[in-house]
């Protein structure tokens, strides 16, 4: 196997389009991985799909780059992050939308008593009046307001509607009753709406006629569905895929979002059979395999397909899972480019999560690149700066 073992894209935190970071997402890859691979395998009008789509970051980047965006995850919260993420609206629309909302009615706070761990009856209050009037209308404004606020339900500062709490993880009430009595905190009121603004104001910079800049968004197709069977992608008809699937089990997906799930309304009993979150390594390779044969299917000829992988532990060993996946790949037909290494120093995101510099699999970027039909060797130029999307809208 080809290993080139490089620094691709940069290590520094928030260096692309403000929308990129208008949600955390447990397990996201940065913006200039898939930007990386979108630039070096497609070309404007192409279609790229990202199977395990998160939080929307390969859509999002895709359509800025030109590029139609199909998207794709088991998880129906990714299905309302992208699509609201991939249709901004203006601010003034946002800002006169909430002038409309009366968020004062009275509520009875009996079944969500546990949440008062995280609120304050009175933003609670208004929290759930805020979510039956987005409820009431399913349009762009509503979702993206819908979006902003999901962003806004758990942090560490005075921006987010909760007390202290994990802005990246939704830690469950009991263990949200523990830090506050760690930290002799009590729930503060804190008023929705202008939250919901200075969020939205901040990540909708550059953002303005968005579709009209960016109009192959489109046609995007974003979809909630498992990535063995993407039925709704004709044969044949994607340039390049960017993705990164779950590494085992060693993220909750359902746990670590079930704030977001409330919030929109989602049952995590529709989909959690079909969530692969499994300890197995065996289970694991099935999964994979059905994948990327799934893939080879939709993917064009001459197509890329670039999946970013880690390094886990398992039974006490380090497993390579980019290995695994080159294996499996060339066995259900692709043709294997090169696994690229992304060398780089984290900063503090990682740190506070006690993950040292490139000793865990959560800490590396190991990308693998597929073909399907020969492929050319391949060359990567080294990180060049990245040009400011910015300058480019």
């Amino acid at each position: 196997m080809r290993v080139i073992k490089d620094e691709f894209w940069t290590s520094k935190q928030r260096q692309e389009f403000p929308l990129h970071y208008i949600v955390s997402y447990r397990a996201a890859f940065k913006a200039e991985l898939p930007d990386f691979f979108i630039r070096r395998f497609s070309k404007q009008g192409d279609v790229v799909l990202d199977p395990f789509g998160g939080r929307g970051t390969t859509a999002l980047q895709a359509n800025l780059r030109r590029r139609v965006a199909f998207h794709n995850d088991i998880n129906p919260i990714s299905e309302k992050i992208a699509r609201a993420k991939t249709r901004p609206v203006p601010l003034a629309a946002i800002e006169r939308r909430l002038q409309k909302f009366d968020l004062s009615r009275p509520v009875c706070l009996d079944e969500h008593s546990e949440l008062l761990a995280f609120y304050h009856p009175d933003t609670l209050k208004e929290l759930l009046n805020l979510k039956r009037e987005i409820q009431r209308d399913c349009d762009d404004v509503n979702r993206f307001i819908e979006l902003v606020a999901v962003s806004r339900l758990h942090g560490h500062s005075d921006g987010f509607f909760s007390v202290y709490s994990f802005p990246q993880i939704a830690v469950l009430p009991e263990a949200q009753r523990k830090i506050n009595e760690k930290r002799k905190q009590t729930p503060p009121y804190r008023e929705v709406k202008s939250r919901i603004l200075r969020k939205a104001k901040l990540s909708l910079q550059g953002a303005e006629r968005f579709q009209e800049r960016f109009p192959e968004s489109l046609n995007n197709q974003i979809r909630t569905g498992d990535s063995r069977q993407m039925r709704w992608i004709e044969d044949e008809t994607i340039d390049l895929v960017v993705t990164s699937p779950p590494f085992l089990d060693k993220v909750d997906y359902l746990k670590d979002n079930w704030l977001k799930a409330w919030f929109y309304g989602i049952e995590e009993k529709t989909f959690e059979e079909n969530l692969v979150q499994t300890r197995s390594l065996e289970e694991w390779k099935v999964f994979m395999r059905e994948t990327l044969r799934e893939l080879y299917r939709v993917v064009k000829p001459k197509g890329v397909v670039v999946i970013e992988v880690g390094e886990v532990r398992y039974k006490g060993e380090l497993v390579n899972l980019d290995e695994i996946v080159a294996t499996l790949g060339e066995e259900v037909g692709f043709s294997l480019g090169a696994i690229l290494v992304n060398e780089q120093r984290f900063t503090k995101l990682a740190n506070c999560f006690g993950v040292s510099n490139n000793e865990k699999g959560t800490n590396t970027n190991r990308c693998v690149v597929l073909a399907k039909g020969i492929i050319e060797r391949l060359e990567f130029p080294r990180h060049q700066k990245t040009l400011s999307l910015f300058e480019n809208i």
